[in-house]
């Protein structure tokens, strides 16, 4: 129902008004998709670079004359209401719009909490781009939204929204979901110690910010992402920091099963990753990887549909089979999340276990007392997720709140950092949410 929900609402004259924070690459992806479809709109765009956002709504085919920019509410409540297309630095000022949804797209935990936690306050769906806020305190914004009225979710495109409705799809159908991960052509060169410096020339040849390259290749987006999925599926990291084997399409289902059955698993039903198999020369191997997708393996051991799925050349054997797509797409993807909670009220994948799964950050290298840890993507820490009540039994902190910590001692390399190591940033919104949350303000139903 999808386009014939976007198609009355073309009809009626009333398509749905977006507002967007952050004109980065996610976020002008889904900008530009949006520029082509009918019934719903991008109203009004946030960033503190006004040129991101006129190039953004220049992909739609907007002229720059026709964007109204401006930090003024009044002035841009009278554009929207006009249908004028805003142009902003004020994100604040977007919750306060007449809008039906606010997107989030900033990729910074602490702007996430922030932008998130007044979209659900002035009753506005709120789409995430932004996994790393969810991860940190997405139970507290998810009970907020339901108590408010509206939907809070993490969105389509990206691997936890695909994987998502992979898993809805096929633990539906009733078959047993033994693992479900991601492929990313990035952990083909996995460096858990990489740097900002050590990836930078890479980093300008595909014209990408360095820290945000370093998140994928020492695998940080990787734990953030599979503890997004394990907080809304239940399935978890079999070991700390996940397995992440090299694997392709064929050697998936053959690891991700039982070790008494020639696998890797200690448990079945878990959340994992693969690194892509490669040519000689060091290539990635696209056409035997899921590389860039995902996948999801599912085991049955009912003989009539063991014989269909064979029959239909599914990739597996002996009842475990690799259901898979090679690709996902990150941007184009994003509206239907959006049409979903404005038109259904149904979210893509929210946190409603609580935190299942946890994100900690471990040192980089020794780290001394006194330094300020400089987040995901930095030289200080990387990122390994592992079970809620085991972080919290050791008393790890979580990656989104490490960011600007302050060491109060020497860390050796690969020591997970505790509570007891550092001073924590305590004056942001997401220390707060999360102070709630940890507190049982917001309880898992």
């Amino acid at each position: 129902m999808f386009k014939q929900a976007l198609d009355r609402r073309a009809e009626q004259g009333r398509p749905i008004a977006v507002g967007f924070v952050g004109a980065g690459r996610m976020g002008t992806g889904a900008i530009a998709q949006i520029g082509l479809m009918r019934g719903i709109r991008n109203a009004v765009i946030a960033d503190l670079d006004t040129e991101r956002v006129l190039r953004a709504f220049g992909l739609c085919g907007i002229r720059r004359e026709d964007v109204v920019v401006t930090n003024l509410r009044s002035k841009a409540a009278d554009a929207v209401r006009a249908g004028k297309p805003v142009a902003t630095q004020d994100a604040d000022m977007i919750t306060e719009l007449d809008i039906d949804v606010v997107v989030e797209a900033t990729g910074s935990p602490e702007i996430g909490a922030k932008v998130a936690m007044r979209s659900i306050l002035a009753r506005k769906h709120t789409v995430m781009l932004n996994v790393e806020t969810d991860v940190v305190v997405g139970p507290i914004l998810y009970r907020m939204a339901q108590a408010a009225g509206v939907v809070y979710t993490v969105s389509s495109g990206d691997e936890p929204g695909l994987i998502a409705e992979y898993y809805d799809r096929y633990a539906g159908l009733g078959f047993e979901i033994i693992a479900v991960g991601k492929a990313p052509s990035s952990i083909g060169l996995f460096d858990r110690y990489a740097t900002p410096d050590s990836v930078a020339e890479d980093a300008r040849r595909l014209g990408i910010n360095p820290h945000f390259l370093v998140t994928f290749r020492d695998a940080t987006k990787t734990m953030i992402e599979m503890a997004c999925i394990s907080n809304y599926t239940g399935l978890v990291p079999d070991i700390r920091g996940m397995h992440g084997p090299v694997a392709g399409v064929h050697e998936i289902p053959r690891l991700f099963r039982p070790i008494h059955e020639g696998g890797l698993l200690n448990r079945r039903g878990v959340v994992d990753y693969a690194r892509p198999l490669k040519h000689p020369d060091g290539s990635i191997d696209f056409d035997r990887s899921v590389t860039p997708g995902v996948f999801l393996c599912v085991y049955t051991d009912n003989e009539q549909i063991r014989e269909d799925m064979n029959y239909l050349d599914v990739t597996g054997s002996d009842g475990y089979y690799n259901m898979y797509t090679p690709y996902h797409l990150v941007t184009n993807e994003i509206p239907l999340s959006i049409v979903n909670a404005v038109e259904f009220n149904h979210p893509t994948i929210v946190p409603k276990l609580g935190l299942v799964t946890e994100v900690f950050g471990a040192a980089k290298r020794t780290l001394k007392a006194g330094e300020i840890i400089d987040g995901a993507g930095g030289s200080s820490v990387y990122a390994l997720n592992d079970l809620y009540e085991t972080t919290r039994a050791e008393n790890l902190v979580p990656l989104g709140l490490l960011t600007g910590a302050k060491l109060r001692c020497d860390v050796p390399t690969d020591a997970p950092i505790t509570a007891d190591m550092v001073d924590l940033v305590s004056n942001t919104t997401l220390y707060h949410l999360r102070a709630m949350q940890d507190a049982g303000a917001v309880s898992p139903q």
